[in-house]
């Protein structure tokens, strides 16, 4: 290794080294010894993680190619590819290791577009790259710090075309494209809008798909809108919706993927609906549904990525169906219908190819796809088994 590095040295250099001088290879040996200490392939032929600490998480939220968490102390964490500056580090630049970007911090939303955040006052603030103003600050270019959108928010999503938060008055707010008409009727499908505007009252949650919008009301009402070319909607047809259209009562809790939506009811049974030709529905078939169908009882929270779901039951374990290429964090084939996973989780997070879960003992782990680093694991070697993310503290 020292023959190695000597042969890459100026002339000069090498002279001085041959002179004899101590300090010189001193110095030197240090530096090489420090390279190659750092550098060393791990057995798979992966370079070992720089991080060193455990993470401690309380929230994850994830997109194809980034991912932003929440740890005990209420700092954010991000990391990922970044280009579209959405991970708010005020750059660019991809950071395949988490780096710490901002304190204070207590809900977090994530897509490639954007991202938005509601810190401990309440306040919500925005990243992205604002191409064309549907950030909701306007038309400024963004620099790729968080900018404060308004106060008093409860609730923020971050989709695709939109950018979406509930106030404490149950208000819904939006910004961004009106391709499915969910502004009032002084927007075309063709308008973006680049400052928030109010779009529905007495509402509860609202997720976002690839191209389509669940929509949770108080009074525990479930209303669509969007694309259904999977009938992911669950209206009975596989025909766009345009506007919000309620579709049932005593839902709890929603999740709409990228051509696939789940709901849990009040009775926390899990319902499925939309595209299933790996079985993410989870429901024993590979044929796709358009109305909602119940597949399992006693489940507590929803993630999912494109061709997949997740589920945590209510005694915490965490449970999967559909597309299994590394994205379950167990090796084996598709699944139709659900499968457990592990026990002792509390939060989750997926995307495209990804699966992200935080255990109870608050550590962070994740498996799958990792071309960007959006796992944050050090590397962006894919991880075919959940693998504990640690930080560099």
């Amino acid at each position: 290794m020292l023959n190695h590095f000597l042969n890459h040295l100026s002339a000069a250099t090498r002279r001085a080294v041959a002179s004899g001088s101590l300090k010189f290879l001193i110095i030197l040996s240090l530096v090489v010894y420090s390279s190659c200490k750092k550098g060393s392939p791990t057995k798979d032929g992966t370079e070992p993680p720089i991080s060193t600490a455990d993470a401690h998480f309380l929230q994850v939220a994830t997109s194809e190619n980034n991912t932003i968490a929440i740890d005990d102390q209420n700092v954010l964490w991000a990391a990922g590819d970044n280009r579209s500056a959405v991970l708010g580090t005020g750059n660019k630049n991809k950071n395949i290791n988490f780096v710490r970007v901002s304190d204070g911090v207590k809900a977090v939303s994530l897509n490639d577009s954007r991202s938005i955040i509601i810190k401990s006052d309440n306040s919500v603030w925005t990243s992205g790259g604002n191409y064309f103003g549907d950030l909701g600050i306007g038309t400024a270019v963004s620099n790729g710090n968080f900018v404060k959108v308004t106060d008093a928010a409860e609730q923020v999503e971050a989709g695709p075309e939109n950018g979406f938060f509930i106030k404490a008055d149950h208000s819904l707010w939006a910004s961004g494209f009106n391709h499915y008409k969910i502004f009032n009727s002084s927007y075309s499908t063709a308008d973006v809008a680049d400052t928030y505007q109010k779009i529905a009252d007495n509402v509860k949650a609202i997720s976002a798909g690839q191209a389509h919008l669940l929509m949770l009301k108080t009074d525990g009402s479930l209303w669509v809108c969007g694309q259904n070319v999977e009938g992911q909607l669950g209206i009975g047809t596989k025909t766009d919706q345009m506007g919000f259209v309620k579709v049932m009562d005593g839902v709890k809790a929603i999740k709409a993927c990228s051509y696939h939506s789940l709901i849990i009811k009040t009775d926390n049974t899990l319902w499925a609906t939309g595209h299933n030709e790996y079985g993410e529905l989870g429901i024993g078939t590979n044929t796709g549904t358009t109305r909602f169908t119940k597949v399992m009882d006693g489940v507590s929270a929803l993630a999912g990525g494109r061709f997949f779901s997740l589920a945590i039951k209510t005694d915490g374990s965490l449970w999967a169906a559909g597309y299994n290429n590394q994205t379950f964090g167990i090796n084996g084939p598709n699944q139709n219908k659900f499968i457990k996973i592990t026990d002792n989780v509390t939060n989750i997070a997926a995307s495209e190819y990804h699966s992200l879960m935080i255990k109870t003992d608050k550590t962070l782990w994740a498996t799958g796809s990792n071309t960007y680093g959006e796992i944050g694991a050090g590397s962006t070697k894919d991880v075919s088994v959940f693998t504990k993310v640690k930080l560099n503290k």
